[in-house]
């Protein structure tokens, strides 16, 4: 296949959560489900979407499920080849790849694999509570759920100028205060996305990412907050709304390359919210980009 489809691409792995909670590894089968109400929602080739009181025309056969990564539990190293080879070779056929998690350092393979499949500048848009830029160390090693941005920013054409972060808040380590200055890398806090217009924040990320040939869009459902989706791996108070990032992703999902969901935890989930909330947006971004 060397069409253009939206590839569904497994990642059931929580060995990078060695602070947070562990359970994202059964994300991948339950999203999958969730999704599945709504592709059964498609008839002749169509479905409704009820906020813009439109019906969108769709073929259901330009979704592919490429099914799980090969997990290589007892070598971290193998599972993150494996994840990378898998996502490049849906780039290789034309696909878009949607990377189902996961903990976040599900990310840094396939960031890797969109770069290493183009010539330019490849930009990032972070949805997360955290900042996830946190360097190696003897808690959490060189591949945590806490450093898939850090890994990215070492790749020859990933530049700070050119990453996002979207929703961060909350408290964190005090070197991150001449990091962020020194780097550069763009921020729009919780708070920045409540007080002002989660519109024009998606317009001026969109903006900031103009002169990127790739765009890469990483969404820790953690962004949210825990009231709305009670099953991720770590709780952070004062979080966006879903609507507020339904009003976002909207002005995203046409222009980015690939895009992941990380940090959805089944295992702390309630009735399936959070789940639902995930195939949701998956849902969202496939008839964003493939809607007609």
């Amino acid at each position: 296949m060397n069409k253009k489809h939206f590839g569904i691409l497994g990642f059931p792995w929580d060995g990078g959560a060695s602070l947070g909670r562990p359970g994202a590894r059964y994300a991948p089968k339950e999203v999958r489900e969730a999704f599945g109400w709504f592709k059964g929602r498609i008839q002749d080739e169509k479905v409704y979407h009820v906020e813009s009181r439109k019906n969108y025309n769709v073929n259901a056969e330009e979704i592919v499920d490429y099914g799980d990564i090969d997990i290589t539990a007892y070598d971290e190293q193998q599972t993150l080849l494996n994840a990378y080879e898998a996502t490049k070779a849906i780039l290789d056929k034309g696909g878009f790849p949607f990377v189902i998690g996961g903990d976040h350092s599900i990310s840094y393979p396939p960031i890797k694999a969109l770069h290493d499949t183009c010539e330019g500048e490849v930009g990032i848009i972070h949805f997360d509570a955290h900042l996830d830029l946190v360097d190696e160390n003897h808690l959490q090693g060189r591949y945590s759920q806490s450093s898939e941005i850090r890994r990215a920013l070492e790749l020859e054409r990933v530049n700070p100028e050119h990453i996002v972060q979207i929703g961060v808040r909350g408290f964190n380590y005090p070197w991150y205060n001449d990091y962020l200055k020194e780097t550069g890398i763009k921020q729009y806090t919780s708070y920045d996305v409540h007080a002002g217009d989660p519109l024009t924040i998606a317009r001026e990320t969109m903006e900031l990412l103009q002169d990127c040939e790739k765009i890469y869009l990483t969404f820790d459902i953690d962004v949210m907050d825990p009231a709305f989706v009670p099953g991720t791996g770590a709780d952070e108070p004062f979080g966006l709304y879903p609507f507020q990032c339904m009003v976002m992703l909207n002005e995203m999902y046409d222009k980015v390359d690939a895009f992941d969901i990380a940090e959805v935890n089944p295992t702390f989930d309630t009735h399936g919210i959070t789940t639902a909330v995930a195939a949701r947006i998956m849902f969202e971004c496939f008839i964003n980009k493939f809607g007609r």
